[in-house]
């Protein structure tokens, strides 16, 4: 067995890891999707505090396959709850793993079983297209900046992502198209569950698509084409808005509390995202 030191406390791990050797603009999210594993189960395997700060060449251990789980010794400041984030699972699993009856009552030094397999993380990249984490990878969210995904429908059966940035354009929103993403519905040539990404979230700028500007600095908006007042959405754009949900989650550090709709948060001023739009569905399957 090797014992690593890190600033987010100790971690155990056997001998036998393998090596990845970064290449040019990979993410430690796409390296630890590739393997099954959380971005905090890379950063403490290698004694990366900061998860954006890669390089080409860089050489990371990974987990050998028949690793289940490692141990975490706590360390001052961690509640149970602070754990599960970092490595990606339960908070519950983890109690049921190490017996925990009391989770508010761990205490420093004291050696906690994590599971690395299975994670929240790792899901997303089985629900997404390669070239959408392609484009995924290839930006850098602005630490700390994003607090809140917020869903909307086109309230259009048929559209797409270029036709709604000239009308928003028109309409005098200077950088035009006002979601950060766009989820087709198959309509206009594009696939159904095609993701679209607006130049506002290429570039980190604030959204459009909120009437106060306050929460259009804070709010990630995914816009899902489609009338759901009508029709409820097709189950390949659930499918792409549940793993694009799950990915920004881990990337910029959203609970599942802070992911809603337009109507939600400004009821009486808007149906979107419709009536058919499954909401408590698509909560229960980003919590889990």
């Amino acid at each position: 067995m090797i014992l690593m030191v890190l600033l987010f406390g100790f971690v155990c791990f056997s001998s036998g890891e393998k090596i990845h050797e970064v290449r040019k603009n990979e993410t430690l999210g796409a390296i630890a999707g590739k393997y099954g594993v959380s971005v905090g189960v890379l950063q403490a395997l290698n004694g990366i505090s900061n998860p954006n700060l890669l390089f080409a060449g860089k050489k990371l251990k990974i987990p050998d396959n028949r690793q289940s789980q490692i141990t975490y010794h706590v360390k001052q400041g961690d509640s149970l709850g602070i754990i599960a984030r970092r490595f990606g699972v339960k908070t519950s699993t983890l109690a049921s793993i190490n017996k925990i009856l009391r989770p508010d009552l761990i205490k420093v030094g004291q050696k906690i079983l994590v599971p690395i397999k299975g994670t929240k993380h790792a899901s997303a990249f089985a629900l997404l297209s390669d070239s959408t984490l392609k484009a995924l990878n290839s930006v850098r969210p602005k630490e700390k900046k994003w607090k809140r995904i917020v869903f909307h429908h086109s309230a259009t059966p048929v559209d797409d992502p270029m036709n709604m940035h000239r009308v928003h354009k028109a309409r005098g929103m200077k950088n035009g198209l006002a979601y950060h993403f766009v989820i087709s519905n198959g309509s206009r040539k594009a696939k159904d569950g095609e993701v679209f990404l607006s130049d506002r979230w290429k570039k980190q700028l604030d959204g459009g698509h909120m009437k106060r500007q306050s929460d259009n600095k804070i709010s990630i908006g995914i816009c899902l084409i489609g009338n759901f007042e009508l029709r409820p959405p097709t189950s390949k754009q659930l499918k792409s808005l549940e793993g694009i949900c799950k990915y920004l989650m881990r990337r910029c550090n959203i609970d599942a509390d802070q992911v809603t709709t337009h109507k939600l948060l400004h009821p009486g001023h808007t149906v979107c995202p419709g009536k058919h739009f499954p909401l408590s569905s698509i909560l229960k399957k980003i919590a889990s």
